[in-house]
């Protein structure tokens, strides 16, 4: 029944022929039977038949085998759950085999466990060694081990954290905890920087290490194409520039050209008995084969000789590697090969001659976004994995800096002993904002039992830290008790809290608190709030505050009456919020005291103020805080136009369906959405194709005549006696805007479950048979020969095609097809608009009397399963996205064809695109997938497994707040606005007479003393004196009389300038980065200081 002609042409057959040829012959494009090259996870299978023609190896080849073990800081299990578990076994037993073979080998590179191992058994004695080395502590047994070169530790980082979420400060303290760790536990330092399971990789990172004496970086992930290209130059080691940063030096990089772990199972000596030298030697050799080829001809290939947690029996591993390098030396095969142990360091001593007399390849750039494999296999999910785990670390981290610095500049006063002990305790805090930075923790991925250990470490070390700040404001004799007893509160301690904190999870955790023992109607003893700043600039501040007396009254340092903005009676308290301003690098002290002492000043009970709150729900709301208005109106599809000065910016949530049984997401990888939707048209195109066959055979091919035949179209040119080039245009035309349309239609409004159910084959006629009945009609009554039939399906190919790559922003959909009615609510404190979105979604809009010129959007969310949940703001034609770390603006743009997962980029502080300046105060992750959109991932939840080591799904039922700070100005200095965001004063509460000067803390507080401030702007230095005066004192002439100095925004411990390599300073001038700060104390009078005139000192 069907014509000859339908299968004369061959042309669809040689075009499949063509297309199957380019794939093969191009393996980085296929997702399975990868080749060596491409980056595995877990255990390597060995060589596929796909490799290229073996080539024989070069002669005096030397393999180093690298025995290690990698052992993340909670993961599927907690910090010390894997330390009980496998880790502390791991470290006794691999040092217990060393110390009885001296040839042997073994690399550690995550110190936060060694560091616990010490604490724990480090000075206990081994008790598993022969005779008398039974009795050296591990300790001991470690630093010799360290000393005859066995033993090495790596990475000198506290943990190895997640590179694009890590702030500039962050990167600072994990790098200086790791080395004091070192130096104070083993007295060891390193040179060799290790990052080889970090989830892409940042420019920053050689910036840090290579100004900290590292030589050397050993990397673990790279992007899949920049890897192939890499490898196939032979420059898998290279050197790495931080473009971003002018005047780094390079540093000299090792990038791992398979995975970290074993060569292959038959390796796994922690799972497997079984030791065949021929076998083992003989994959050696096909591994040496690959290597050999990807690094420069220095004759040296380096075998990573371990995995995750590995090395539990050490003494079968070693035992095997023995056999095989004493077997290698008698192997006619190995004749002109040597395998030996070897440390990373002895490795890269081997090759430094070779490198030294060769040019390296100098890479200025960064590694993101990181994609393992082809199809879109992005890791961007972690951007927005467990949101409310980024934001504690973001919240816990600005309290120990501000902290930090607090106890520095107290401490430029004098010397006490108790410093010591709050350097102590502070540390225990930084350690902890460390692990909360690990590249499983503040990615999200963690199971639930690791969520909760790293929250529960981050909590307590907040609460240490506010105590710390307690004993350095107002200086105790039970320093050491007070800040213990933190460690153990089950609450919160309401004498301190970070400003900047709002009802995110634990609403006790933003205000302070008068305990009813202080101040109650009946007796008011008093107390005095203090809130203190660290940054160089003023600060006005708004101090939530609870009171159990309504006598109660608020007056500042000099008696005068302060007047709140906000007074509720809440039970038996009053609520009341009053403004504060802060000077640059000081303290503001409020005194809460008695009527009787402050006869002038008003009760708390006589100045009840509430806020005047709108029930009514609207379209429209209008916000006005400090001379700032703001007009919200709502528009369809919950999208809010914001209007202020003339500028409009749009706010829209919407949300990303992750299809569960097509690529699925997990809690690493965020897939597009192009393989669904081309599920979808394979049905479509399928039927379309199949309706428009069975059309044309009826016509032409059959003397059955069905009812179609008679029907008559007048329009000639697409019809049967229409010429050919006009009805291919039509019939072109007529597919691609089906196409198209099916794509759009089937993204934005076919249901969710219907959508699910098409991709599992469910329900599929609802689909199918309307398009094929389309299409047999259609083709019917244009009497389509079969070159249109197929010049339509092929458009309708390409307009999917089209769809998908030019229309990534139609991906997502409106979280709501209605328009949001807001509830608006005026306080002199604040002005709020809420919107509730979807049942688990609400939006607030909200501007602060403290930063009028921020509106802050604000979004609260319970996601549901398989969704990712994204903010878009709209303003402008900005195209350039630029991202700030605290230390650089990097720019961002991916490519019009880069699937929407690739797009993605880390913003730990600051997103700007054009004009469009967004703050943040938790890292997120960010797209800008047209000119002015900005889209933000702030929450995601998945119940599919992506298969990268998380042994369970990402359900993240946790609720998060995901604040936006949207810069209303249009020239404002992004990166100082910032630095007012992410450096908010903390409160605390102190005895009534407490002496707090309205200054800075070191003002004046030793005689001749003056305290100079230096700020980074951009690439210009500010200099200003505290005492609110500007000089041009010459860098040279400041170092010639400076007697110590504290940097912010790096280590803020007292040292002197030319003494320590952390502060970056040089003979006649400082480095500063942008948004950086110094700190130096002059013990000179003015008029030594070049640029002063007398007047100025006088003054």
């Amino acid at each position: 029944m069907v014509s000859r002609r339908y299968l004369r042409s061959g042309k669809t057959l040689v075009l499949a022929a063509v297309t199957l040829a380019v794939l093969w012959s191009n393996p980085q494009v296929l997702p399975v039977n990868k080749p060596s090259w491409m980056p595995r996870f877990g255990e390597p299978g060995p060589p596929t038949d796909r490799q290229q023609p073996q080539e024989p190896l070069p002669r005096n080849l030397t393999l180093h085998l690298l025995p290690h073990s990698h052992s993340d800081i909670g993961w599927n299990l907690s910090f010390e759950g894997y330390y009980h578990t496998s880790v502390r076994q791991v470290l006794r037993r691999a040092s217990a085999e060393l110390w009885s073979d001296r040839a042997r080998r073994f690399t550690w590179g995550d110190l936060a466990f060694l560091d616990m191992w010490m604490e724990d058994e480090g000075d206990t004695a081994n008790g598993v060694l022969a005779g008398a080395d039974a009795a050296l502590t591990w300790r001991q047994v470690l630093k010799e081990l360290m000393l005859r070169g066995q033993w090495e530790v790596v990475g000198g980082t506290y943990v190895s954290p997640d590179e694009g979420l890590t702030t500039w400060w962050a990167h600072n303290t994990i790098v200086d905890a790791g080395h004091r760790t070192l130096a104070t536990q083993l007295n060891a330092t390193t040179r060799v920087g290790w990052q080889i399971d970090n989830f892409g990789h940042h420019n920053t990172v050689p910036h840090v290490l290579s100004n900290t004496g590292y030589s050397w970086l050993v990397l673990g992930r790279m992007a899949y194409r920049d890897l192939y290209d890499f490898a196939s130059k032979s420059t898998l080691q290279f050197e790495w520039r931080s473009s971003e940063h002018e005047g780094t030096n390079g540093l000299r990089t090792h990038f791992l050209a398979e995975h970290y772990g074993l060569p292959s199972t038959a390796f796994d000596f922690d799972h497997t008995n079984v030791c065949d030298e021929d076998v083992l030697l003989g994959e050696l050799q096909q591994l040496a084969r690959r290597h050999v080829r990807q690094y420069p001809a220095h004759g040296h290939v380096l075998i990573m000789m371990g995995d995750d947690f590995r090395f539990v029996h050490a003494a079968r591993a070693f035992g095997c590697l023995d056999r095989l390098i004493s077997a290698s030396r008698k192997h006619e095969s190995w004749r002109d090969m040597k395998l030996q142990y070897s440390t990373m360091t002895e490795y890269l001593d081997s090759v430094q001659p070779h490198l030294d007399a060769h040019a390296m390849r100098v890479h200025g750039g960064d590694f993101y976004p990181y994609q393992d494999k082809p199809v879109e296999q992005y890791w961007s999910g972690i951007l927005g994995s467990r949101p409310y785990l980024k934001w504690l670390v973001r919240d816990t981290e600005q309290i120990v800096q501000h902290v930090e610095a607090l106890v520095a500049m107290q401490r430029m006063r004098g010397t006490r002993a108790a410093w010591s002990t709050l350097e102590l305790h502070l540390e225990f805090c930084r350690k902890q904002v460390a692990i909360g930075y690990h590249h499983d923790a503040i990615t999200g991925t963690c199971t639930d039992d690791a969520f909760a250990d790293y929250v529960e470490r981050l909590r307590t070390a907040a609460r240490v830290a506010l105590r710390i700040g307690h004993v350095a404001l107002q200086p105790v004799d039970d320093a050491e008790q007070q800040i213990s007893a933190a460690y153990n509160a089950d609450q919160h301690i309401g004498s301190a809290y970070n400003t900047a904190t709002r009802d995110v999870d634990n609403a006790a955790r933003d205000w302070l608190e008068i305990a009813p023992a202080q101040c109650t109607d009946s007796a008011c003893v008093g107390a005095a709030v203090v809130v203190t700043n660290t940054l160089l600039a003023a600060q006005d501040v708004v101090v939530r505050l609870r009171v159990h007396s309504g006598s109660a009254v608020l007056v500042d340092e000099t008696g005068v009456a302060v007047q709140p903005v906000h007074v509720q009676a809440v039970d038996s308290a009053y609520s009341v919020e009053f403004v504060v301003s802060v000077p640059a690098l000081g303290a503001r002290g409020v005194v809460v005291g008695n009527r009787t002492l402050y006869a002038d000043a008003p009760m708390l009970r006589d100045q009840i103020i509430t806020a005047a709150q709108i029930e009514q729900t609207s379209l429209r709301a209008e916000l006005h805080q400090g001379g700032v208005h703001v007009r919200l109106r709502s528009e369809r599809n919950g999208v809010v136009r914001i209007e202020s000065g003339g500028r409009v910016v749009r706010h829209q949530m919407r949300s990303y369906f992750t299809n569960p049984y097509v690529q699925s997401s997990g809690a690493y990888i965020m897939h597009s959405f192009n393989l669904m939707y081309s599920i979808v048209f394979w049905i479509f195109g399928g039927m379309l194709a199949s309706g428009l066959a069975l059309a044309w055979l009826v016509h032409v091919g059959t003397r059955h005549i069905l009812w179609l035949r008679h029907v008559r179209v007048p329009c000639s040119p697409i019809g049967a006696n229409g010429t050919s080039t006009a009805g291919s245009v039509v019939a072109a035309a007529i597919g691609s805007v089906c196409g198209a349309i099916s794509v759009l239609y089937a993204a934005q409004k076919v249901s969710v479950d219907r959508l699910d159910d098409w991709t599992r084959g469910h329900g599929v006629f609802l689909l199918a048979a309307p398009v094929f009945c389309a299409a047999y009609v259609v083709g019917g009554a244009l009497r389509w020969r079969k070159r249109r039939a197929c010049v339509c399906v092929a458009s309708t190919a390409l307009g999917v095609f089209l769809a998908l790559a030019l229309g990534r922003a139609w991906q997502s959909r409106a979280m709501t097809f209605r328009s949001l009615q807001f509830t608006v609510e005026h306080s002199d404190v604040c002005s709020t608009a809420r919107a509730q979105v979807t049942e688990g979604t609400s939006v607030e809009f909200r501007l602060c009397a403290d930063t009028p010129y921020l509106l802050q959007a604000s979004t609260l969310v319970h996601a549901p399963n398989n969704r990712e949940i994204i903010a878009r703001l709209q303003h402008g034609r900005g195209r350039t996205l630029e991202l700030f770390d605290g230390a650089s603006m990097r720019q961002r743009r991916a490519s019009m064809w880069t699937p929407v997962p690739g797009t993605f980029y880390p913003a730990p502080l600051l997103a700007r695109l054009g004009e469009l300046s967004v703050h943040v105060r938790q890292p997120v992750g960010v797209s800008s997938l047209s000119a002015g959109m900005l889209d933000v991932l702030v929450h995601r939840s998945m119940t599919a497994n992506d298969f990268r080591g998380l042994k369970r799904p990402l359900i993240d039922k946790h609720p998060a707040r995901a604040t936006l700070f949207v810069d209303l100005r249009p020239d404002a200095d992004p990166v100082a606005v910032n630095n007012r965001v992410n450096t908010p004063p903390l409160a605390f509460v102190l005895p009534p007479h407490a002496n707090i000067s309205p200054h800075s803390a070191l003002h004046s507080a030793v005689p001749h003393l003056s305290l100079v401030g230096i700020r980074a702007e951009s690439d210009s230095v500010d200099m200003r004196l505290l005492a609110h005066r500007s000089t041009d004192i010459s860098m040279h002439e400041l170092l010639r009389n400076t007697a110590g100095a504290v940097r912010v925004h790096g280590d803020w411990s007292l040292c002197n300038v030319s003494a320590v390599q952390r502060t970056e300073t040089q003979a006649s001038h400082v480095h500063l980065r942008s948004g950086e700060q110094a700190l130096f104390r002059l013990q000179v009078d003015y008029d030594r200081i070049s640029g002063l005139s007398e007047k100025q000192h006088k003054n």
